[in-house]
């Protein structure tokens, strides 16, 4: 079977790349996704600029995938680069584990039948278990560049050890100089693959000299001299060089005369050193001139930032800016071998000095709390940045990841599950870790200097990148994405691991059968088990809530509108609808994240964006450096902006002489200044005046014990916006916009589908705005919901929070419908929502299922309140039973260490006294978070209460309270045992 090496591997690559290719296919994402995938796909179909540090290469690849695309299949077009270069992934990772083997057991020619066997299982079972990891499979199926990434490090890998294979040959130096071209390339998908050169280093080094304390020692010198030439030193430095030698001549040699000098001197290097027969020179200089060609991609970031595109993250038209573009300034400098850091008697960050590998260096209050938990920067270090933050993502993929709520932990399947309904809920059992432990084993036993380089590159794209990121608590999203290249690493691992049993049936039972047997059983263990876990919740294929979302929220505003958004999962999906499908072009997005940069309000106030006309911004280029020169003191005190009804009356109207009117140029042709967009109210019922308090944002207290105000920039802009725009041109908020940078205007809010419009009008509803249920519903008869109902769909936490987000909107409609006396109304707008944003399984927010319990008894709908009440019950009284356990436990514990600290402190121990504080501390802030959660459950319990007390089951609502009271005791608040006292309750909720 195994006669013909190169036939046999050909196919077993093969088919290892179709079987990934058909599952990234059929769960291939068929839109945008939220996150980056969005913008990601908006950038590369128009070839514009996206942020920092940009990747041009993937964008040029996106760009000719999707330019022959209708405009509802470019999406797709662009998931799928992904898809493909994660099955070419898998592929070289299969070739790989095949080359490794042959490194010691020498050509498949000469190998018996059981070898073989273990070489070639091993390849599939380890290449065929990566392409399922959670991690690695998570990114095959959505627009992003890390797929790519991977591809390129997979390739970089097989070339080396191809290398490795030739080395003796004439001429092999043609691998290293394509790897050279291949790092040069991936440079503009992603930096992660430069840390593969370590790898490449090790395989040289093994090949050409005998391991040596010396030599070896040169070699690593080497190869950080290497990396720092290429990263920073060729990427950032030389562009740096090129500008300040134009300020130094003034121009005389301009930075792009620069540019063109160094390649010049490469050019040069390469004919001295080929002239002069010095055969290692020359390969190091084609070999640098091949990562300078592959660099180049980056011309594609400044040429299309002149052109001003719509989506032109940084503005890097200039070489300072794009060096700035580079170097990622806009995120803040990270500190990694020295800086501020965290002080343990101050608990604040010391600024007036500097310490070496500073951890915990962030001023965030809540930050600050987090670090208050840990003595030293060490235990920050091991406990949260190494093993939350990698540890937990490396057992995610090889042992079981609990649920995919945010800093959920790993199972393995042997405890009960904590979160059962949860789709991310995967258990391996261990058997992918144990395999790829074994194979580490085996493979140092075997091989133990091609080992140590497969672990340089699992360190290096692990704890490496833990060390350069310095990542802060509380992070927005899971980051297990970063460190995808570490568990490429374990699965080369997992497939010598297979490789490794059978060659231990081999020593003790020679039978093929047995053989067989050993691969098929680690293939059902390890890839078709963990696939079939992890289906379920990487299927994408009918996942359509991004681009709808983004959809809704467009259609919530008039014509030509002013739309302001709060971060990535709100914008980048917009930017995808409006670039790409050209859905509702007329409105202007403004980002409010990005609205505190001085290049993003200059494009806002310069430039067009398809039919969206530039913004009414007032600030001169000289007065924005001094607005985004920091944020600013704030005095609180009244804004006010004046209502000229009379301009917009003509404004509104269909008098085409208006402009004249109102003082507008003769030459302007903003569509906004041709047709104005009314209020859909009379002028007339407009305040003559709009004010309002500003407090601003608080900063904390001075000495005196007076509070101290702030403004960042988006707060002025915003107002600078409002003031300049004259009420002409409509301005919405999302109502994803946080409160303080709706900046106190909620009585000003009128509530439009899934955004609030700022009007002239004190409506006096605050925060939650005031409903035209009118205009209210018909902006949510435009509204899409392509299988978000489908319960087969898999929405993961973060889609599922944001949806919930729809239910408030529901229920302020039905309740204002209520209030109208239109209760028939009121239930069917909250079933209606019910229908399209229905309730999970597999959602844990049950406080938002009860609220909609409670507004469907209030407007008489009791059959749809009992239903939604009932259901949570049982799950929120066991919920109780195990916080009430889990909270006297700790309360037991911090007793006894609180002896033990308060009997060191008398005794002067000092060490013993900073030992247990954490402990302490760790244990105050559990306490602190169980007794919230047990209150937070109990008021939930008073709703399902209330629920019942409104549908006439009086008798479960007593047997409820009686059941509860009895599990919490005295030390908690006792649920009521009467209607009226139930009511009472709710009442202080504000829910009547």
């Amino acid at each position: 079977m195994f006669s013909d090496h190169r036939t046999t591997n050909k196919y077993l690559a093969l088919f290892a790349f179709t079987v990934s290719l058909v599952i990234y296919t059929l769960t291939l994402a068929p839109t945008a996704s939220f996150w980056d995938s969005g913008e990601f796909i908006a950038v590369a179909h128009g070839l514009q600029v996206n942020h920092p540090p940009g990747a041009p290469f993937y964008s040029l690849v996106g760009r000719i995938f999707s330019m022959f695309m209708p405009a509802g299949y470019v999406a797709v077009s662009i998931n799928f680069i992904s898809a493909l270069s994660s099955a070419l992934t898998v592929m070289f990772l299969y070739l790989i584990i095949v080359r490794l083997v042959r490194e010691w057991k020498g050509h498949p020619d000469s190998m018996d039948i059981m070898d073989k066997i273990g070489m070639y299982g091993g390849a599939l079972v380890g290449a065929l278990t990566f392409a399922v990891t959670d991690t690695f499979w998570f990114s095959a199926v959505e627009a992003e560049v890390y797929a790519m990434s991977m591809f390129f490090t997979s390739i970089v890998v097989w070339l080396a050890l191809k290398w490795a294979e030739n080395y003796d040959q004439d001429y092999n130096e043609r691998w290293l100089v394509l790897i050279a071209y291949m790092f040069g390339i991936a440079i503009g998908v992603h930096l992660l693959n430069l840390l593969a050169l370590f790898f490449v280093a090790l395989i040289v080094y093994f090949k050409l000299y005998d391991f040596e304390w010396k030599s070896f020692l040169i070699m690593g010198a080497i190869s950080v001299i290497s990396f720092f030439a290429i990263y920073p030193f060729t990427i950032q430095s030389i562009p740096s060089i090129a500008n300040g030698i134009d300020d130094a001549t003034y121009g005389l040699i301009g930075s792009l005369t620069f540019i063109f000098l160094v390649m010049i001197a490469v050019a040069y290097a390469i004919y001295y050193t080929q002239k002069n027969k010095m055969r290692l020179a020359n390969i190091i200089a084609i070999s640098y001139a091949m990562i300078l060609i592959g660099f180049s991609s980056y011309s594609v970031i400044m040429i299309r930032s002149i052109a001003d595109p719509p989506i032109d993250e940084n503005d890097p038209e200039t070489v300072e800016d794009f060096i700035s573009y580079l170097k990622r300034e806009q995120y803040g400098a990270t500190p990694i071998l020295k800086g501020n850091n965290f002080n343990e008697n101050t608990q604040q960050i010391d600024r007036d000095n500097e310490e070496l590998f500073p951890r915990r260096y962030s001023p965030a209050p809540n930050h600050l709390d987090y670090y208050a938990q840990y003595n030293s920067d060490w235990s920050y270090f091991w406990d949260y940045q190494v093993n939350h933050m990698y540890v937990r993502y490396f057992n995610w993929n090889f042992i079981g990841r609990e649920a995919d709520i945010q800093d959920a932990g790993w199972r393995s399947g042997f405890e009960e599950a904590a979160y059962p309904d949860n789709k991310a809920n995967n258990a391996y059992f261990f058997i992918p870790f144990i395999l790829g432990l074994f194979g580490m084993i085996y493979h140092f036993n075997s091989d133990w200097q091609r080992a140590l380089a497969i672990m340089a590159l699992f360190i290096v794209t692990g704890l490496a990148i833990i060390v350069f990121l310095n990542q802060t608590p509380y992070q927005p999203r899971e980051r297990d994405y970063a460190y995808v290249g570490s568990f490429f690493a374990f699965s080369i691992w997992i497939g010598l691991g297979v490789t490794g049993l059978v060659e231990l049936i081999k020593s003790y039972a020679n039978n093929k059968i047995l053989g067989y047997a050993a691969v098929v059983f680690c293939l059902l263990a390890s890839p078709v088990w963990m696939g079939s876990e992890n289906w379920d919740d990487h299927d994408r294929s009918n996942r359509y809530i991004a681009p709808d979302y983004a959809r809704n929220l467009l259609e919530s505003t008039a014509p030509n509108s002013i739309l302001f958004t709060n971060g990535d999962n709100d914008t980048f999906p917009l930017w995808y609808l409006q670039e790409v499908e050209g859905v509702r072009t007329d409105v202007r997005i403004v980002c409010l994240s990005l609205l505190n940069t001085d290049w993003y309000i200059k494009q806002l106030r310069d430039q067009w964006s398809h039919e969206s006309a530039p913004l009414p911004i007032s600030l001169s280029d000289e007065e924005l450096e001094r607005v985004t020169a920091g944020i600013s003191q704030w005095q609180p005190q009244t804004i006010e902006i004046p209502v000229d009804k009379e301009m917009l009356r003509n404004a509104f109207s269909d008098d085409r002489s208006y402009k004249e009117s109102i003082g507008v140029k003769p030459d302007t042709s903003l569509p906004i200044l041709q047709s104005g967009i009314d209020f859909e109210m009379p002028v007339d019922s407009l305040d003559d005046v709009v004010n309002w308090q500003l407090n601003g944002r608080l900063y904390g207290e001075d000495q005196q014990g007076n509070r101290i105000y702030y403004l960042q920039v988006q707060d002025r802009l915003i107002l600078d916006i409002l003031q300049t725009n004259n009420w002409l041109r409509p301005v919405y908020f999302a109502n994803t916009v946080s409160d303080q940078s709706q900046l106190n205007l909620h009585n000003y809010f009128r509530t439009e589908g899934k955004a609030y419009r700022v009007v002239p009008k004190n409506f006096g509803t605050g925060r939650d705005g005031h409903i035209n249920t009118k205009i209210f519903t018909d902006r949510l008869e435009k509204f899409q919901f392509r299988e978000w109902n489908n319960p087969d769909v898999y929405l993961d936490e973060n889609i599922r929070r944001m949806l919930s987000n729809y239910r408030f909107s529901f229920m302020a409609l039905a309740m204002e419908y209520k209030d109208q006396g239109m209760a028939d109304s009121a239930a069917y707008w909250l079933k209606w929502g019910e229908e399209k944003v229905p309730f999970r399984a597999d959602e844990t927010n049950h406080t938002l299922k009860l609220l909609y319990a409670v507004r469907y008894a209030q407007v008489g709908a009791h059959e749809d309140a009992a239903r939604l009440a009932s259901s949570t019950q049982e799950e929120q009284v066991e919920e109780l039973n195990r916080n009430l356990d889990r909270f006297t436990q700790i309360e037991t514990e911090f007793n006894r260490l609180n002896i033990e600290f308060e009997s060191a402190r008398n005794q002067g121990d000092i060490r013993a006294q900073r030992e247990i504080r954490p402990q302490l501390n760790q244990l105050n802030s559990d306490a602190q978070n169980y007794i919230s959660q047990i209150r937070t459950i109990r008021q939930s319990l008073a709703l399902i209460q209330y629920v019942y007390f409104q549908v006439d089951e009086i008798e479960k609502a007593t047997e409820l309270a009686e059941s509860v009271n009895e599990q919490m005791g005295q030390t908690f608040p006792q649920l009521p045992l009467t209607k009226e006292e139930n009511e009472q309750e709710i009442n202080r909720y504000g829910l009547n």
